[in-house]
């Protein structure tokens, strides 16, 4: 599961705020893809069914500001003073951005697999 950043303004925006922060992030541009199945799987299981959908998650700007804190391109891999600085100039964006409840669209993938 992941938020789409090229479909929903505010997980745009805020991907490039991650990016301003840290510029080796690997967890940008999500686009919707089935589960990666690595081949040694195939040996031992078939796939009877993979699904890809919308989701709307449902946040307050301090939830998502946490959600973001948490993230690995901050949470775990900046120093606490980028931290500090990053969840400033987040939650001023927020507050000339989006609405105090607002949604994020997110996709979800899931694979359905059977044991040979």
């Amino acid at each position: 599961m992941a938020w789409l950043p090229f479909e929903d303004e505010i997980a745009g925006k805020i991907e490039q705020l991650i990016l301003k922060y840290n510029s080796e992030w690997s967890g940008c541009n999500e686009m919707r893809h089935p589960i990666v199945i690595p081949d040694i799987y195939h040996e031992f299981f078939t796939i009877e069914k993979e699904d890809v959908f919308d989701v709307y998650v449902p946040f307050t700007r301090e939830s998502w500001n946490g959600r973001m804190k948490a993230c690995r391109g901050i949470g775990a891999s900046l120093p606490e003073e980028d931290i500090g600085k990053f969840d400033e100039e987040h939650m001023a964006m927020l507050e000339e951005t989006a609405p105090r409840r607002f949604d994020i669209l997110h996709y979800a993938a899931m694979t359905t697999m059977r044991k040979k």
